[in-house]
């Protein structure tokens, strides 16, 4: 099994269509030291992923009281909010710093360039760059 840079899901050769297989598939898979992992009560089953299982395709803000949270979207339709639990942190992919999506069990998500193009238009700057205020706190973009 692997997952291709592009977060496409393939079994023995053939692309994994089915997004309920993929959720499935999701919802057992874990990273630790490098390595990822299907785990399921009875069988361990290594993985192979180029970068990361799963990229960050659309986003939106919600207003929760006095706070704004920015809310993303995987490849899988799961709803991630960023902060503590799932801060943005950033990595080199193909030579850039991009942002990443922390997410449980050890995985990341890519943000996708068009995402990241619309939050560097909402951006806000410090001494320190880019960043985007989400659950009253700071996530830097580079």
């Amino acid at each position: 099994m692997s997952i291709d840079n592009q977060g496409r899901w393939f079994h023995q050769g053939s692309e994994i269509t089915r997004l309920e297989m993929m959720k499935l598939f999701a919802s057992v898979l874990n990273y630790s030291q490098g390595i990822y992992t299907l785990i399921t009560p009875s069988e361990k089953c290594q993985i192979q992923v180029a970068d990361v299982p799963f990229l960050i395709k659309t986003w939106t803000t919600y207003q929760l009281g006095t706070q704004s949270v920015i809310v993303c979207e995987d490849n899988l339709g799961r709803q991630w909010p960023i902060c503590e639990q799932f801060p943005l942190i950033t990595k080199l992919y193909c030579g850039q710093v991009v942002p990443y999506l922390c997410l449980p069990n050890g995985l990341t998500a890519r943000i996708q360039r068009s995402v990241y193009y619309q939050w560097a238009d909402i951006a806000e700057q410090d001494s320190k760059g880019a960043y985007l205020n989400s659950a009253n706190n700071r996530y830097y973009l580079c």
